[in-house]
């Protein structure tokens, strides 16, 4: 059900767009729960690990406009969300994220009732934060079949696998960002209330550079 509500809070755009729809619902459809309590952070980032490698580019794929596989339709489109979510929060010192975006959007007028070019929505919600990171990276994985590291994203941001859960390391050089993902905000681009996040054991493992 949550799922399906996400879809009525961004514009129609056309069919060769469908990631951004489908990946926009499977990225913040768990986080939304976890913000209400309906799922603890630990799902939320099992759930990711386990899901995102599903959404990376095979052999002949192309961009995320051009490939439609069920994968890279909803994992695709979620580990896109996830990059710029990081990037928005990494660039403004967690004072914006991607749901930020994804207000401004709605704010202006972007919902299910409204045909939009991408381009559009992408702009109005880049323009809500402040900068170009959803333009941005669109352009850089519309096309093109872009395939980041996730184990040295997990690193970075100190998600660490535990049997069938997760721990959070807290000296992980992007542990705020996932504290602030978490985190249910008192206004857009205010004050973070309390995320619910428990940190495990921090693992030694040098800091990605």
């Amino acid at each position: 059900m949550t799922h399906e509500m996400v879809h009525l809070a961004f514009p129609s755009v056309p069919e060769q767009h469908h990631w951004i729809e489908e990946g926009i619902a499977t990225y913040v459809e768990p986080i939304a729960r976890a913000q209400v309590g309906d799922l603890s952070p630990e799902i939320v980032w099992r759930e990711l690990e386990n899901g995102l490698p599903k959404g990376l580019p095979v052999p002949r794929d192309r961009g995320l406009d051009n490939t439609h596989t069920w994968g890279r339709t909803y994992w695709g489109g979620a580990l896109y969300c996830l990059m710029a979510d990081v990037e928005i929060r990494r660039c403004t010192k967690n004072q914006y994220g991607l749901q930020d975006a994804l207000r401004g959007i709605v704010r202006g007028g972007g919902n299910m009732e409204h045909d939009w070019p991408l381009t559009r929505a992408l702009k109005v919600g880049d323009d809500a934060i402040g900068m170009p990171v959803l333009m941005e990276l669109y352009d850089r994985m519309k096309a093109n079949p872009v395939r980041p590291d996730l184990a040295a994203t997990w690193r970075e941001l100190g998600v660490r696998p535990s049997s069938d859960s997760v721990v959070f390391d807290e000296a992980a050089p992007q542990a705020s960002i996932v504290r602030s993902i978490m985190a249910r905000r008192s206004s857009p681009g205010g004050a973070c209330l309390k995320s619910g996040l428990h940190s495990g054991s921090p693992a030694n493992a040098a800091p990605v550079r």
